[in-house]
Parts: structure tokens; sequence; C-alpha cells
């Protein structure tokens, strides 16, 4: 694999946290939106071309589709997993689906793209697999992000559109006064050798941080037993799982606040909520109208986001609040 990056180092941390996840070719970017933009563009995808995507997510899902030039077509999502479901009949040149919450996503094709920007799961059946490196995800850098692909041909698309469109051999012959630089119309996405420096830093602990936070999540499903008005995320047999959070729904939407309350005055971590649906944000209203995805939007005002980001003693306290503050919102839900 060539080094078409900014240096050595961005070339090792592609090349190890390739290895990692079981990719050929790793590109690195600036960040995981970034990432998404540049897939779209080495797979062709632009102006006119439907790409779908879930709204149940942070909006650089669309946001990338909408950099590319293309149209974002959103598909609702499954009662289960919560992740997207199936676009049935409808005709679209590609999608991204989303391994929400760090639950692997089991599409597979040559026109899908895995946002796995919350996990660490390997790359299976997709032309590209997308990460992050943005600070509250698994391996920080603080920003970055990483593709990943086993095709040879779109690797090169990528590497050219991430380095402002250079031509695969320009740095060989870049002090010539005749070089050829630019073969393309490409972005500046590289990332710095510093960032994959901490990079590959974090990438060797890769394997406790992970084990970290699913030690964390099988402390909130034991504490979440007996209690019938949460739900976790149904995680299929044999679906790996990050658990860049434990995600929980609440039976009612007005639960939301009592619960998140009660866990903060027992000095817990207050709850994330789930990002508002994408098309109700107001920057992407004229995308898609209420009632688009109704799954989605029932699902949304009732999830809660449980940190796993602990080591075992602080998973376990954590845990023990969870418990405590749900006996004591019990009597609102009987």
């Amino acid at each position: 694999m060539s080094n078409r990056t900014n240096g050595s180092i961005v070339a090792a941390f592609e090349r190890e946290f390739a290895r990692y996840v079981g990719a050929e070719y790793g590109i690195a970017c600036c960040n995981g939106t970034a990432t998404l933009h540049t897939a779209l563009v080495a797979l062709g995808l632009g102006s006119g071309d439907v790409v779908m995507v879930p709204p149940l997510t942070m909006a650089s899902t669309t946001l990338g589709v909408l950099h590319a030039g293309a149209v974002p077509e959103f598909c609702d999502v499954d009662t289960g997993t919560w992740l997207m479901g199936d676009p049935g009949l409808r005709l679209f040149h590609a999608a991204i689906p989303v391994s929400l919450y760090g639950l692997a996503s089991r599409g597979r094709g040559k026109a899908l793209i895995d946002d796995a920007a919350q996990t660490l799961n390997a790359h299976d059946g997709v032309a590209f697999t997308s990460y992050s490196f943005q600070a509250s995800k698994i391996l920080s850098t603080g920003e970055g992000g990483m593709l990943v692909t086993n095709d040879a041909y779109l690797a090169g698309n990528a590497r050219e559109f991430r380095d402002l469109g250079y031509s695969p051999t320009a740095r060989a012959g870049m002090k010539h006064p005749l070089a050829i630089r630019h073969v393309g119309i490409g972005y500046n996405y590289r990332m710095a050798d510093l960032v994959a420096a901490e990079g590959l830093k974090q990438l060797a602990q890769a394997d406790r941080l992970l084990e970290e936070r699913r030690y964390a999540a099988s402390c909130y499903r034991q504490a979440i037993q007996g209690h019938d008005w949460i739900t976790p995320q149904y995680v299929p047999a044999g679906w790996p799982h990050s658990y860049w959070t434990y995600a929980i729904a609440l039976r009612h939407a007005d639960l939301w606040e009592p619960l998140a309350s009660e866990i903060e005055v027992l000095g817990g971590e207050r709850p994330y909520a789930a990002w508002r649906l994408t098309y109700q944000e107001p920057a992407f209203r004229h995308l898609a109208k209420h009632g688009t995805c109704p799954v989605a939007e029932d699902l949304q005002p009732r999830l809660m986001q449980l940190a796993t980001n602990h080591d075992h003693p602080n998973a376990e306290l954590a845990a023990d609040i969870l418990q405590h503050a749900l006996a004591n919102c019990e009597s609102q839900v009987l």
C-alpha cells in the first residue's frame, strides 16, 4: 500500500487499524463525516443518486450524502434492533446502514457503506466501513476517522479524493517544475501524523477498552432485570456489539426526565437522550415529513443512553445507581 498520506505515522495507523478490523486497506481522514463523503465519491455516487439512510442516528450520515450531492432517502428502523430496516422495493443507488450504539449492521453488498462510527466491529460484506475517532468514541484521538475496504480500486479512489485529487504518483516527482499533481477534484480530508500517533496508542488498548464497555453493558443488563417498562436494544444471537453506549427504551416518553433526574440525584452521570430524528431538525425538514418513519418517531423520545466508558468499579457503581433509580421511579409506572 503506497504512502499517500501526510506521513509515515498515518500510513502505519492505516495499516494497523485495517489489520485490526480485518480489512485490506485503510484510508485515514480528518473526521468521520469526511469518511462517509469520501466513500460515496469513491463509489462514483453524486448528483441525483438516491442513498438510503436511517433517521435515528447522528446527522453526519445524512450530511455525508448531501456533501456528495446525492439525495438522502430515509428508511425506518427495526422495532427490536433499532437498526435501519429493509427498504423494500424502493429504488436506490446505495445505502448507509448505521451500526447504532455499537450493534453491528448486517447489511451486505457492493453499494453499502457501514457507518460504524460507534464500533470497532469487523469490516464484513460491504464496500466500505467507516469509523470515527471523535472524542466520545471507543478509540478517541480528539477527531479523526478511518475508511476500510478490501477493494484496491475503491481504496485508490478514496485516497485521491481525500488528498485534494492528487495522482497516485504525484509525491514521487513533486520537486520537478513540470510535476503533475492534481488529476481530479478532491478535498483536503487528510489526517495529521500527530492524530495518527495517538490513534496507534489507542489501538494498542482497543481490546481492553472494548472489554470495559462490554462489562459495563453486562452490569446495566442485570440492573434492569425485572422492570418490564424498560426494553434494551435487541441483540440477535451472534451479532457483535461494541457497546459504545448501553441504550434502553422506556415505556413512555414522559418517564425519561424523572428517571434521568433520579439518576443524577443519586450521584450518577446524567444519561443522554437519542438524537432527534435527522429530518426533525430544522436544517433537514425539507427532506422528509412527519410520518415518514413511524417506528423511529415513536422510539426516539423514549430512548436513553447510559455511559459505558467506565472501568469495572465505576461500571458497577453506575449500574447500582441505575437499579436504585429504577426502584424509586417504579411508583410512576405502576
